[in-house]
């Protein structure tokens, strides 16, 4: 990544069931010239998991792709019941949640500080884990998206000025907003297409 010539400080945690390092790096370097950190976040990961690989030490992906292996069952058994309640078409997130409930699987909003929703978890069995990893069907802005499509007239302005949930009023953050509003597109693309419309 290029990143010699520059103050720069790691710290070994063994605060999990995994030691791990994290590395703090200046993005200026000695010169006075910033570091370009475009797309910063993936370069950072394909480098962390080449060293990992060069060294023969276990990566996450290997980690991820093994806790999911472990977990398949549960993984097939939550998205079974989630195509179920969505073939009933409910109207709102609450609906979906308490139908979801009703059959053991317990959706769990992931709303940050600042009052915007990223995503859902869900348990089932003894298992927790992110919409994504259930399935890419089920990731937050996909679930609304559907859910939204439910209750026609609901559009991506009435979504983006704020979303019911739990009795209470949460954003979306601006990747899940841009997510749904795709999907949304998507969605009314393939109606029109279906129904014979020309666009």
């Amino acid at each position: 990544m290029e990143l010699k010539n520059r103050q720069a400080i790691a710290f070994v945690h063994r605060d999990k069931a995994h030691t791990h390092v994290h590395v703090y790096v200046n993005r200026i370097g000695f010169d006075g010239k910033a570091y370009n950190d475009s797309f910063i976040g993936k370069r950072s990961q394909i480098a962390a998991d080449n060293v990992a690989k060069e060294l023969g030490l276990t990566r996450v992906r290997d980690v991820q792709n093994e806790k999911l292996q472990e977990l398949k069952w549960q993984r097939l058994a939550i998205r079974h019941i989630n195509n179920k309640v969505m073939e009933t078409r409910p109207k709102s997130l609450d609906e979906y949640i308490s139908k979801m409930k009703t059959c053991n699987v317990q959706v769990i909003p992931s709303i940050n500080k600042s009052n915007q929703l990223q995503g859902f978890r869900f348990e089932y069995k003894g298992a927790n884990l992110k919409g994504s990893e259930v399935h890419r069907s089920m990731t937050g802005g996909k679930l609304i998206a559907e859910i939204s499509e439910n209750s026609k007239g609901v559009g991506m302005k009435e979504i983006s000025s704020g979303l019911k949930l739990m009795d209470k009023t949460v954003q979306l953050s601006t990747n899940m907003a841009s997510k749904i509003a795709k999907d949304l597109i998507k969605q009314v693309i393939k109606r029109g297409l279906d129904t014979g419309m020309g666009i």
